[in-house]
């Protein structure tokens, strides 16, 4: 299965986290969605959301100041 994608590069929070939320709002369950952007603090926050909210954080990497998010939906 392919992921959707998600680009919030230049975004800053809480843009990154409500940009994420509709677009899982609009997949369907069990769907998988790759968001990428930029920031520590972004990178943390929309990890937190996603957790707290019931989905998955299948995969993390932040390196370089760049971040990417594969997520899988509740």
């Amino acid at each position: 299965m392919s992921a959707e994608k998600l680009d919030v590069s230049g975004k800053m929070c809480p843009l990154p986290v409500a940009l994420t939320k509709r677009k899982l709002d609009s997949m369907a369950s069990g769907q998988l969605l790759e968001v990428i952007g930029e920031g520590e603090l972004e990178f943390d926050n929309v990890q937190r959301w996603v957790k707290n909210n019931g989905h998955v954080v299948v995969e993390a990497s932040n390196a370089d100041g760049t971040f990417k998010l594969l997520i899988k939906k509740k």
